[in-house]
């Protein structure tokens, strides 16, 4: 699955996060901002795909 940065995810905790560009690239994870700009690194296999009906 890739996941792309901006991409609406809900994480394992079942809150939301978007997924933002990092500045280093890890193998298999993405660096999600959650709420309050706190910024948590997730393997992509964690995090769900938030579809958007645009």
């Amino acid at each position: 699955m890739t996941i792309i940065p901006g991409t609406l995810v809900k994480l394992p905790n079942g809150s939301n996060g978007i997924v933002i560009p990092s500045p280093w690239w890890q193998p298999g994870r993405v660096l999600v901002k959650m709420r309050r700009g706190k910024r948590r690194w997730f393997k992509v296999n964690e995090c769900t795909l938030i579809r958007s009906n645009y």
